[in-house]
């Protein structure tokens, strides 16, 4: 007889988790009691709201604020993991699911997903400022416009004096795909000229491809004749890792796993098969990294004969791209591509950047030329890295058309190619970044060595969140070695029954 879920247990664990996520909301609370209310004055204060100096408590240096504001939250990163952990815990203690229980324990943890990131909806973003880089690209059009891929903020006269536009990523062209530059556009478009409604849009936006990200896991999951669907919805819609950044910090890679996950669910719908290349358009023309998955996409259409589906779908999505791109192309201006991929090729945080510190260091006490041999090295290791990546992914794409492609091996290969792309191979690595590749592995078996190591790699991106992302060298052997070697060594903290 199935055990039915722990309604108690998790209810508590709901409650406290909201009581600590309602923390974030204290400076918002500031930043509209000290602003009246008033729009313009939201937006001129709004990026100083986790500053000491906006909240500087009674009696007490800015520094000593500031510190204690950051164990604070730390303090509350910590016992939302904790919460997170009991909660898996919990879940991975019952039998496998009977559909039922498992539809119960989805709504359950829906209900923990919009409630949490309901609180975090009006969070003020505070560990990344990319959110203001997203409404710039939307104002910049709605209101001013101009072209973000040909014209940056920094390019727009009397852009510092416009309470809308923000010094984020002022000097460079649009990062993003055209789907993403046509719907920040809408958004600022319906918010007119108010800097906060279009903040709490965006927000809102969020929080729906939250909500429908951790559905499609789940009805994936039971497509795959996964034993635990219900978990697998846990360990991302109640993930703390994703909520912080997802909602509250406002980032935007859920939208591509979202439609990433949409295309994969009508690629396994023998009646929406057609839309699944249109759906992974989407997904491509928010962020490039899930350009990935098409090859392995077109092999299973392909193996499996669903010429119609590669046909039909091919068609919609060269159509759909071509009119995302119209309004932006111009073939009397080239885009300042060079400019683009300055930024993103910064190394920061990620492998790359520890060998590149591992360099700078050593040179700057023992020659002072670091800058020179840390330009070497770079100028070596990126190109390696690479060809690396470009030999491995070859080969996982030949080996697919050579063995049987299941959705299975489908699920693994393009969850494992975009895991090591974007955790290992990128000289830029942000600890959002896994929101990107975690629903995909969260689709693999329990006992997954890659599913064990997303979850493990994301627990251990939650200190990203304190000082501790800033140590150099130390930093990415902390969060990013030592969840390869505890992978390679079969030490999990989320291991189930099936999984030991």
């Amino acid at each position: 007889m199935e055990r039915p879920i722990n309604r108690p247990l998790l209810t508590k664990t709901l409650w406290k988790s909201a009581l600590l996520y309602g923390f974030f909301l204290i400076p918002t609370g500031l930043l509209l009691l000290y602003s009246g209310g008033n729009d313009t004055a939201i937006s001129q204060q709004i990026s100083g709201t986790w500053q000491a100096g906006f909240w500087q408590f009674p009696g007490a240096t800015s520094l000593f604020s500031r510190v204690l504001l950051d164990i604070l939250q730390a303090l509350a990163i910590t016992g939302l993991a904790w919460l997170f952990y009991q909660g898996f815990k919990a879940l991975s203690a019952l039998p496998p699911q009977d559909p039922q229980n498992g539809h119960r324990i989805f709504q359950a943890v829906l209900v923990f997903s919009l409630i949490c990131g309901g609180l975090l909806l009006a969070v003020v973003t505070f560990h990344s400022s990319d959110l203001y880089g997203y409404l710039n690209r939307g104002f910049q059009q709605s209101i001013y416009h101009t072209n973000p891929y040909l014209t940056p903020v920094a390019e727009i006269s009397g852009w510092k004096q416009n309470p809308l536009l923000h010094p984020h990523w002022v000097y460079n062209p649009c990062p993003y795909g055209f789907f993403f530059a046509h719907l920040a556009n809408w958004l600022t478009h319906l918010a007119g000229p108010r800097f906060f409604t279009a903040f709490l849009l965006f927000k809102t936006l969020n929080l729906l491809l939250l909500a429908g990200t951790t559905w499609l896991i789940y009805i994936i999951s039971r497509q795959l004749g996964l034993r635990r669907p219900g978990l697998s919805a846990y360990l991302f819609g109640a993930n703390p890792l994703v909520l912080l950044h997802t909602m509250g910090n406002g980032h935007n890679d859920i939208l591509l796993v979202f439609l990433l996950l949409a295309s994969v669910a009508a690629l396994f719908s023998s009646r929406w098969r057609w839309a699944c290349l249109p759906l992974l358009t989407l997904s491509i023309l928010t962020k490039y990294a899930s350009l990935l998955a098409l090859p392995f996409f077109m092999i299973y259409l392909l193996k499996n004969r669903e010429y119609k589906a590669l046909l039909i779908g091919t068609v919609l999505s060269v159509a759909l791209g071509a009119s995302l791109a119209a309004p932006y192309i111009d073939p009397n201006r080239a885009w300042p591509l060079s400019a683009m991929l300055d930024n993103a090729g910064k190394p920061q945080h990620s492998i790359i950047d520890l060998i590149a510190q591992s360099v700078y260091y050593p040179t700057k006490w023992i020659r002072g030329h670091a800058d020179a041999w840390t330009d070497v090295t770079l100028s070596i290791i990126k190109p390696l890295f690479w060809a690396g990546f470009v030999t491995f992914y070859g080969w996982q794409c030949l080996q697919s058309l050579r063995q049987s492609l299941t959705p299975e091996v489908l699920i693994y290969r393009t969850g494992l190619v975009l895991t090591v792309m974007v955790a290992f191979i990128s000289a830029k690595f942000h600890p959002w970044y896994p929101v990107m590749f975690l629903p995909l592995l969260l689709l693999l078996p329990e006992a997954s060595r890659l599913r064990q190591f997303g979850l493990t790699f994301s627990l251990f991106q939650l200190a990203g969140f304190t000082v501790f992302q800033n140590l150099p060298v130390i930093s990415p052997l902390a969060l990013t070695v030592l969840p390869i070697w505890l992978t390679l060594r079969n030490k999990f903290p989320f291991r189930t029954t099936e999984s030991r």
